[in-house]
């Protein structure tokens, strides 16, 4: 016996009557009274009504929650800007799950963070094998990498993972996860499974280098002082013919089409990097860390390049569940590529459902950032911080 699925979606402008309508449709979706997991997607709007989600949880008795806010939420029915989805999931016997958080992230090293989440997933799934995590992380922290880098210690360097980092109406003030009847910020919340679970994983973004490679001369964090030993806005003065006011008149833009890649010995793809901000001394200030001696080129993306990179994320999904079905899927994807795509970001969403299926259950969100291995040339491995990529994870039971 498989998965059970339920979905629910409602747009309704009330945030406590939208709650209500996709948790009562899920519920009716799932054809089961035993209810394990509640995945919840919304829009920002719903994170400043906390109550909501104790009217979600009463409504779902001891079902754990978890889910973060969005720009948009992804479903099998569309694309929102506004809205509330609901995944409820019951699960066969002969898989396990464990879900936990942790918050105050900014107040220690982001490693010692990522560590405790790690050490409180793993808490009850002694002796028996562990398949997948999947984890919501405010889309505002200062150190994602650090952060990945110390769940990744206690899970396994090459343990899979995937993961969205939640953001807000682009205004980058307040993100949140979900967490049972709670909504924290500085936070983040996930889950773990094992046992009889079949799943495959698809990470593209279709940006494509540019120019000459470049080395990271100077930085710190995510800081970027020096690009071959000179001010590091000077690759984007150089490209566009712009001084620095007319540049960052054109951030957005620019920060969208032409981020920085990062190259990794071994891996296929490039890690992106967008820019926040340009400094007056010509230093840029990125979204995540960029090491000091990395190689990097500038990137240039398309909305032809963004949606074959989901065709072939979609494909890459299949492969990983080898013939099998997914019982649903999972979609994070970037603010970046809803920017891009505009009107056609509905495309990425047929894309999915013409790969894996039409009537496969699917709950997304756009994110600030996205958790996944880069896929390596001998391996699926270590899990990175992304920007404007999409991630696909398909899951199914055996």
């Amino acid at each position: 016996m498989g998965i059970q699925i339920g979905i629910g979606l409602s747009t309704e402008k009330d945030v406590f009557r939208a709650t209500q309508a996709a948790v009562m449709q899920a519920k009716s979706n799932i054809h089961t009274e035993k209810i394990d997991l509640a995945i919840v997607f919304s829009s920002i709007e719903f994170a400043a009504h906390p109550a909501f989600l104790k009217i979600a949880s009463s409504l779902l008795g001891s079902a754990r929650i978890v889910g973060c806010t969005g720009l948009g939420i992804i479903s099998n029915t569309g694309v929102f800007k506004h809205g509330l989805a609901v995944m409820l999931l019951s699960f066969p016997e002969g898989i396990y799950f464990n879900t936990a958080y942790v918050k105050g992230i900014s107040a220690r090293p982001a490693v010692s963070a990522g560590g405790e989440l790690g050490e409180r997933l793993l808490y009850g799934f002694k002796n028996i094998r562990r398949d997948l995590s999947v984890i919501f992380s405010d889309g505002l922290l200062r150190d994602e990498s650090s952060f990945l880098y110390g769940l990744q210690e206690k899970l396994g360097i090459s343990f899979p993972l995937a993961g969205a980092a939640a953001s807000d109406n682009l205004a980058f003030k307040k993100t949140s996860v979900y967490f049972n009847d709670e909504v924290f910020s500085d936070a983040a919340c996930g889950v773990l499974w094992g046992g009889k679970l079949n799943f495959g994983l698809g990470v593209k973004h279709g940006w494509k280098p540019l120019g000459k490679p470049r080395y990271v001369t100077k930085s710190s964090g995510n800081i970027v002082y020096e690009i071959d030993k000179a001010p590091a806005a000077e690759i984007y003065k150089d490209y566009f013919a712009s001084d620095l006011v007319q540049l960052r008149k054109e951030l957005k833009r620019i920060s969208i089409l032409y981020p920085i890649g990062i190259y990794l010995q071994g891996e296929e793809e490039y890690l992106l990097r967008n820019i926040i901000s340009m400094e007056d001394s010509g230093a840029l200030v990125f979204q995540s860390d960029v090491p000091e001696g990395s190689l990097i080129r500038l990137m240039i993306g398309t909305k032809e390049s963004c949606l074959a990179a989901t065709a072939q994320a979609a494909e890459e999904v299949k492969n990983g569940l080898r013939g099998h079905a997914s019982n649903f899927v999972f979609v994070f994807d970037s603010v970046s590529r809803y920017i891009l795509l505009g009107r056609q970001a509905n495309k990425e969403l047929e894309i999915i459902k013409d790969r894996l299926g039409k009537d496969t259950p699917i709950i997304g969100i756009y994110t600030y950032g996205e958790e996944a291995p880069l896929k390596a040339v001998n391996y699926q491995g270590r899990a990175y911080f992304h920007n404007q990529t999409i991630a696909i994870l398909g899951m199914g039971a055996y």
